[in-house]
C-alpha cells in the first residue's frame, strides 16, 4: 500500500491585484493499493537471515583455519631437533663468506648437493656458520 499527497494546483504567488476566489484547501492523502503482503515481507526477512547466518558463518570457519595455519606456522619456526649425521664425514673449516651450501659443494664439487645440506643443517640444527667453526660435511648421502 503506497499514499500518495497531492498538493493544491493553486500557484502560490499571485499577480499583483489578483485575490485568491476561495481559501486554500489543504493536501488530500490518497491511498493506492498495492505493494507487498506481509507473507512476502516474512519470506525477504527470512531470506536475509539465512544469507546473514551464512556470511557469519564462513567468516567463522575462515578466521578458525586462519589461527590454525598461523599456529602451524609458528610451530615451523622453532629451531629444528639436531639428529647426527650417519656414515663417514669430514670436517671443514668455515673462512669468511662461507655458508653450508659451499662447504657441501667443496666436498662434493659435481651432483646435486641437496641432501648434503639438508643433512647437514638436521646435524647442527641450524643454517648458521661462524668463521673458523669446524662443520662436519657427510661423504656419502
Amino acid at each position: 500500500m503506497a499514499a500518495v499527497l497531492t498538493p493544491d494546483p493553486t500557484p502560490r504567488h499571485l499577480p499583483a491585484g489578483a485575490h485568491r476566489s476561495a481559501p486554500a484547501a489543504r493536501p488530500q492523502l490518497r491511498l493506492i493499493p498495492g505493494g507487498r503482503s506481509p507473507a512476502a515481507l516474512a519470506a525477504t526477512y527470512r531470506r536475509r537471515r539465512i544469507v546473514a547466518a551464512l556470511v557469519v558463518l564462513t567468516l567463522l570457519v575462515v578466521a578458525v583455519q586462519l589461527a590454525q595455519a598461523l599456529a602451524g606456522a609458528a610451530g615451523g619456526w622453532s629451531t629444528p631437533t639436531p639428529t647426527p649425521i650417519e656414515g663417514p664425514t669430514v670436517a671443514v673449516e668455515a673462512a669468511p663468506g662461507d655458508t653450508l651450501w659451499s662447504l657441501a659443494r667443496e666436498v662434493h664439487p659435481e651432483g646435486d648437493v641437496r641432501p648434503v645440506v639438508d643433512a647437514m643443517v638436521a646435524d647442527r640444527g641450524s643454517a648458521t656458520v661462524e668463521v673458523g667453526e669446524q662443520v662436519r660435511v657427510p661423504l656419502d648421502t
